[in-house]
């Protein structure tokens, strides 16, 4: 092999190598509400789905109650019906980021703004370690 053909293989390996034993960021993980509860591990970059049950004709909607640190919303939350029945309720997915390293609870709530002082109808939450 000549010495140019030698140097584009060895370029060519080591560019594979790169790709190969670069990081890695994983699609977002789908977490669901029976998930609730549960410890979701994840690394600075990586996102979740939250995939809630909603019906926001009915004035519910999901809201992250309190504040965050390890992760952030990404996004709307997107609402996805069940059917084209008017009035249907579907998923809500909400997309979360991990932005710090750390450990919180991220919890939800399912509520109508407007109620003040009401109880919400639902709530979920995980706890999220960031590495």
């Amino acid at each position: 092999m000549s010495g140019g053909r030698s140097v584009l293989l060895a370029s060519i390996i080591v560019a594979v190598a790169l790709v190969a034993c670069g990081p890695r960021v994983r699609a977002p993980l789908k977490v669901v509400e029976r998930d609730s509860g549960s410890m979701i591990e994840l690394r600075v970059g990586e996102q979740i789905d939250l995939v809630l049950d909603a019906n926001p004709s009915t004035g519910y909607t999901w809201e992250v109650a309190g504040e965050v640190g390890v992760v952030k919303q990404v996004g709307e939350p997107q609402f996805k019906a069940d059917s084209q029945a008017l009035g249907a309720g579907g998923k809500m997915t909400i997309r979360f980021e991990a932005v710090a390293p750390g450990k919180e609870w991220l919890r939800l709530v399912y509520r109508r703004s407007w109620e003040e002082g009401v109880a919400p109808a639902k709530t979920f939450e995980v706890y999220i370690v960031v590495k």
